[in-house]
């Protein structure tokens, strides 16, 4: 099951490619890290070199997941609707 981060997206179809490849690599890596860590000691060169790529793969797909939330948030905001710093200078414009 993939998750779809780019779900409105022009070009959702090579980003769904790419997300999909990212979380098959983060997958392979994972099941690698586990088969390894079983084999030697936690704290063996090749095990520490798996979990430090598996690391990295994480938090590109958490960055992508969070680019994903926030265009999404401002892609669903009202144009109707004011944003806090419109807000704020609205305030500051009645108070003058």
């Amino acid at each position: 099951m993939t998750v779809n981060l780019y779900q409105n997206s022009p070009d959702a179809k090579g980003r769904d490619y790419r997300e999909d490849e990212l979380f098959l690599t983060i997958e392979n890596l994972r099941s690698e890290l586990l088969e390894v860590a079983q084999e030697r000691s936690l704290s063996d060169h090749t095990v520490l070199e798996l979990s430090q790529r598996l690391d990295g793969y994480i938090v590109m797909a958490q960055n992508l997941m969070m680019e994903s939330l926030r265009s999404r948030k401002n892609a669903a905001a009202p144009y109707g609707k004011n944003t806090k710093s419109q807000r704020i200078r609205n305030k500051a414009a009645l108070q003058q």
